[in-house]
């Protein structure tokens, strides 16, 4: 690992948890997710599990603006994406 890849892990651990608590939180919400649902994960479906990893980096890490302005971003694409397949689904 070189020294910038180093000092950047140090940096983020700071407002992202340490990185083995937030995976281990992110992934045990993304299987909870995926276990009630069948076939390919849909465009949709993935602002989701962004939402979830940036549910896991706030309860393992410090307040950070960052990661609850993103959950706003990727509700409104997720919501985007969910209406455009509903309608296209629905025949327009």
């Amino acid at each position: 690992m070189t020294d910038d890849v180093a000092a950047l892990l140090t940096e983020r651990e700071k407002t992202h948890g340490d990185a083995a608590s937030t995976f281990s939180l992110a992934g045990d919400l993304v299987t909870a997710l995926l276990a009630h649902r069948e076939g390919p994960i849909k465009p949709h479906e993935f602002a989701i599990v962004n939402i979830l990893h940036k549910i896991a980096r706030i309860s393992c890490g410090s307040y950070h603006d960052d990661h609850w302005d993103d959950i706003k971003g990727y509700a409104d694409l997720g919501k985007k994406l969910h209406k455009e397949l509903t309608e296209t689904c629905q025949g327009g």
